[in-house]
């Protein structure tokens, strides 16, 4: 069985690496002019030299990459203010103080996660490789003795496939472990000879090791009345995890274990059609970047030539000529050849400084870094908030698309998984009753995802600002407008904390006792003012005792029941 599995697997690598091929010379052409740093595509190659390009002379491309990775870093999952919000599709029960203050504690406990799991700093790396190849891994590890980890995996050293629907839910890592290593982690006895001849002779030895993470067929996956998975090892979880000596006399695998999530988070910038890979924006600015390169060599050429142009030099100053500055040559008096340019040098070195600077222009805009530093040049003195607000929405619509791509395949899969290990490890609050059988709902509330709902805030900002120039005319005109639900719908787009709203429920209730305590306040009052009118009655019908009664009885009779407590105080005040 072990060795039919080993098979299966070495056969499912060879057939993922050989469908990667036809990316591989798109991915080597970013990898030399932009990012030479990253990306592996010859594992045999063990040399450093690879990591070090010698083909680029203009940087503006790296530097763009850079920007475009810290901007989409910040714009979608900073560390330094809330990116998501936990919601239940029940809007009604989001009323509710007790499930609200639940999902708070459990965001709390997601974002500290994340903070102390390297989640971040993985995150930028998978930001630059998107930007650079237009296909990223971050892989999710969980074990015993640490809940989460994240690391990003370079290009080249993944291969995937995907389902009917076009989701990656394959996925092959190729790396290289020392065999001191693989020892310390799966035991000496699970390698294989070549391996352990090698930990003997030299334990720093280097082997290539697969890691294939796929679907497990043909496994019924059902769950008991209290919602958790009826497990019986991590042989039958969902996701298969199998890791294997890929080229050497191995006879098992090393190691067959499995996950209940898919471990890798798949991303891609854009895809066409059922592409297993994703294209990305240095593959739209390659052409540029090439075209860059040849311009910046001609311009360094002529400048040289300017600078140091090609002489003609007299046979007499054979070995004896000294060119550096400062330098003396002596020449008889009677010499009448001088050293002069071979020929005249006349670059217009400005003209193709402009179209370097166009050139360099187009592949900022290709990386979009206009519009990540909108106002960087510019004189912000006359810039109106109106005029940033626009600036905003233009860039939503130039990002849209990659950021709904984002979410759905990064940060969904993301925030089930640690969902998930931290409600099987224990660690996750007792939720309220009211939330059994419930389904979470996630609401992305980062910089670049509350732009795009700027639009739905902004028609309710709009709509209140313009009822409260009405209402000077017409007052009525505030009945229409339930201002309750506007705060709830603004605080919902802006991703505020759920902790800070108070319920309806509990307004209602600060709502009575206010004007219960407004009631309190103004009896005293009322009863003062009515017994000065009823003493002023008394001081006029006091000849006329039955005149005086049908007063009483007129004023205490048609105003109700308070204003016959009141009128009986106002007599008590005046001494009747």
């Amino acid at each position: 069985m072990s060795q039919s599995l080993l098979k299966a697997v070495r056969n499912t690598a060879v057939f993922l690496e050989a469908q990667r091929q036809e990316w591989e010379s798109a991915w080597r052409d970013v990898s030399y002019y932009i990012v030479p740093h990253k990306g592996t595509f010859s594992f045999s190659d063990s040399g450093s030299s690879a990591r070090f390009s010698k083909k680029i002379i203009d940087g503006t491309a790296s530097r763009a990459i850079r920007i475009l990775a810290a901007g989409m870093q910040s714009g979608l999952t900073s560390p330094a203010q809330p990116w998501f919000r936990l919601r239940l599709i029940d809007k009604e029960l989001m009323e509710y103080a007790p499930v609200r203050l639940w999902l708070d504690d459990v965001e709390s406990r997601i974002y500290n996660e994340l903070a102390h799991a390297g989640f971040y700093q993985a995150a930028h790396n998978m930001y630059s490789e998107l930007a650079a190849f237009g296909s990223a891994d971050m892989y999710m590890a969980s074990d015993e003795k640490k809940l989460f980890s994240f690391s990003c995996l370079t290009c080249g050293e993944f291969a995937w496939a995907s389902d009917r629907y076009g989701k990656i839910d394959t996925v092959l890592r190729r790396t290289k472990m020392t065999v001191r290593q693989l020892a310390a982690q799966f035991g000496e006895e699970t390698l294989s000879a070549t391996a352990r001849r090698m930990l003997s002779r030299d334990p720093y030895s280097m082997i290539e090791i697969g890691h294939l993470v796929c679907p497990r067929e043909g496994k019924s996956f059902v769950t008991q009345g209290t919602g958790k998975p009826v497990l019986a090892g991590k042989r039958n979880m969902p996701w298969a995890s199998i890791t294997f000596e890929m080229g050497t006399d191995a006879t098992t695998v090393l190691n067959e274990s499995g996950f209940m999530e898919f471990p890798h988070l798949c991303g891609r910038w854009d895809v066409t059609g059922m592409d297993t890979y994703g294209y990305s924006p240095a593959m739209d600015v390659m052409p540029d970047v090439k075209m860059l390169q040849e311009m910046a060599k001609s311009q360094l050429l002529a400048v040289h030539k300017v600078v140091n142009p090609p002489m003609r030099v007299p046979a007499g100053y054979k070995q004896r000529l000294n060119l550096i500055p400062g330098a003396q040559n002596f020449v008889n008096s009677t010499q009448q050849d001088a050293v002069s340019p071979l020929y005249q040098i006349n670059p217009d070195i400005q003209a193709v400084s402009y179209k370097i600077d166009d050139v360099r222009r187009g592949i900022r805009e290709g990386f979009f870094n206009d519009l990540f530093l909108m106002f960087t040049g510019e004189d912000r003195s006359n810039i109106t908030a109106t005029e940033v607000l626009e600036r905003s929405q233009e860039k939503m619509v130039m990002l849209g698309p990659v950021i709904e791509r984002h979410q759905t395949e990064i940060l969904d899969p993301l925030l089930a998984r640690m969902l998930g290990v931290l409600q099987r490890s224990g660690r996750m609050p007792d939720a309220p009753q009211e939330l059994e059988g419930r389904a979470l709902q996630v609401e992305y509330v980062s910089v670049l995802a509350q732009a795009q709902k700027l639009a739905g805030s902004n028609a309710i900002r709009q709509l209140t600002e313009q009822v409260g120039r009405m209402a000077a005319v017409a007052p009525s005109v505030l009945d229409k407008l339930d201002f309750d639900q506007c705060v709830d719908e603004l605080a919902s787009t802006s991703g505020v904390p759920a902790r800070i709203l108070r319920s309806d429920e509990d307004v209602a209730a600060r709502r009575e006792a206010a004007q219960a305590q407004a009631s309190e306040l103004q009896a005293p009052e009322q009863i003062e003012r009515l017994a000065s009118a009823v003493s002023s009655a008394v001081s006029t019908v006091k000849e006329s005792p039955e005149l005086f009664e049908k007063i009483v009885s007129t004023v205490g009779g048609g105003a109700g029941e308070d204003s016959q407590k009141l009128l009986q105080e106002a007599l008590t005040f005046t001494g009747r």
